[in-house]
């Protein structure tokens, strides 16, 4: 028994740890985006400081992805499971992309306006992630039920942006529905952004104060 004991001492430690982990992964995201959704408020100089919190925005959801996966596999198998992978991949995928281009439209190695246009498309990726995760999150009650919730509807508006500027790209001319198209895809980015902050703030907190 007391061997038993001692062995899993450790594993619940590693796991608090990681658990911990993943909690400051989440803060310094929601505060990285804080930093970055000012950005038109900063001076050029600080162009490494706005791509430092870019970086950290995107790669420190990263942990959080994983985490919610490794929890759904927990306590699912099957569909479930299968269905967390697939989301976990995708938004990494979407979560190292948006990094990348971050990087390299620094020193105007791609062009402003492609990587205006890759970033939306990996933000509507990430956005598919962040509603299947917090769907799948609602159905097993991984946690507080309205954060889920805001989870979901933070991830409907990054993909309702996305969606809606390849509308604009491949429809061709839209007469005059193009500024209505203009304004949903701009109040889906707002929304998404804003409910992004609150969730990740508030998963990076209740993962640092939860008991086990």
């Amino acid at each position: 028994m007391d061997s038993l004991a001692q062995t899993a001492r450790p594993a619940t430690v590693a796991h608090s740890q990681r658990r911990r982990g993943v909690g400051w992964s989440a803060i310094a995201s929601g505060v990285a985006l804080v930093i970055v959704s000012e950005a038109p408020y900063f001076p050029s100089s600080f162009g490494l400081v706005l791509l430092g919190a870019t970086v950290v925005l995107f790669l420190g959801m990263i942990p959080i992805a994983m985490w919610i996966h490794s929890s759904v596999v927990a306590r699912e198998t099957g569909t479930g499971a299968a269905l967390a992978r697939a989301a976990e991949i995708i938004g990494i995928v979407g979560m190292a992309i948006s990094a990348i281009v971050a990087i390299l439209v620094l020193p105007r190695w791609i062009p402003t306006v492609q990587g205006q246009i890759l970033t939306t498309s990996a933000l509507g990726v990430i956005g598919l992630w962040l509603l299947v995760a917090n769907i799948l999150a609602l159905r097993l009650r991984l946690f507080n039920r309205v954060l889920a919730a805001l989870g979901a509807l933070a991830g409907l508006g990054l993909l309702l942006s996305a969606v809606v500027m390849w509308v604009e790209l491949g429809a061709g001319n839209l007469g005059g529905a193009v500024s209505t198209l203009e304004i949903i895809r701009m109040l889906g980015v707002y929304l998404g952004e804003a409910l992004y902050i609150i969730w990740a703030l508030w998963l990076g907190i209740w993962l640092l104060v939860r008991k086990r």
